[in-house]
């Protein structure tokens, strides 16, 4: 038996090559909502009351998700108080200037940013991904030393900064010949699907690559347990809620 008949004969989640992703929860349509929020809130708010209170709900959203990321046990963890810094203070230099190229600018000044850090970690030998995919994945300590692990984050990362550095200049282009509400929906249209689809592919790549660790069970059996662990809280939370109340009751 080969090793990838093994893989699939272990988890099931892998037939003839193809990466079957596990079925869609209510968490994932709330993550969607999240997502489409923040630019459903600040078209509205822009067209009624203006720039000032768009960028001021956008961001209130954008917090409130962080926010329940981190109550969701998702990976954002330490990462959160960097995160909420970040949102408050583009936000009020936003409000504070009135002005949109001003706001956005630091959005995509940020994405360069991201870019030439992943890019000069990865290179530097400290591959920043490598702090974030085992939040999701949880991987063993065995497959987070292999040098196959170590290769295929290396390859995902300068992917990743390549990805970053195109979508900073295409919203750069794409700021300039449109207006505000344009740029923020075509924004929208294009580079969500865009960031899925690379998202996506990172994950095939890596599911292909770690099929040579020997003894790896397969990289959406770990998603499918990390799925079921934050749900479990997700219950465990609502549980706790409805006995303080009963509790309350009383």
């Amino acid at each position: 038996m080969t090793r990838d008949e093994e893989v699939t004969e272990e988890t099931g989640t892998e037939e003839e090559g193809e990466l079957q992703l596990p079925e869609a929860s209510a968490q994932n349509l709330f993550a969607g909502l999240d997502a489409l929020m923040p630019v459903i809130l600040f078209l509205i708010f822009n067209n009624r009351l203006g720039l000032g209170w768009a960028i001021g709900a956008a961001s209130l959203w954008s917090l409130k998700v962080a926010v329940s990321r981190r109550r969701r046990r998702l990976p954002i963890g330490k990462f959160l108080p960097v995160v909420t810094a970040y949102i408050i203070a583009r936000g009020v230099i936003g409000i504070v200037t009135d002005s949109a190229a001003v706001y956005f600018g630091i959005g995509i000044a940020t994405k360069f940013c991201i870019a030439a850090a992943i890019a000069f970690m990865a290179w530097r030998g400290r591959n920043l991904l490598a702090l974030v995919v085992p939040y999701v994945f949880e991987f063993d300590k065995a497959t987070r030393s292999h040098p196959v692990f170590k290769d295929a984050l290396d390859k995902i990362a300068y992917a990743a900064s390549i990805y970053y550095a195109i979508s900073a200049g295409f919203d750069i282009w794409l700021y300039n010949i449109n207006d505000v509400n344009g740029y923020v929906f075509i924004r929208l249209v294009v580079n969500w699907p865009a960031g899925l689809l690379v998202f996506w592919l990172c994950v095939w790549y890596l599911v292909r690559r770690l099929r040579e660790v020997p003894e790896f069970p397969g990289l959406m059996k770990l998603l499918e347990r990390r799925t079921d662990q934050i749900e479990k809280a997700w219950d465990d939370r609502r549980a706790q809620r409805k006995a303080q109340k009963n509790k309350k009751s009383k």
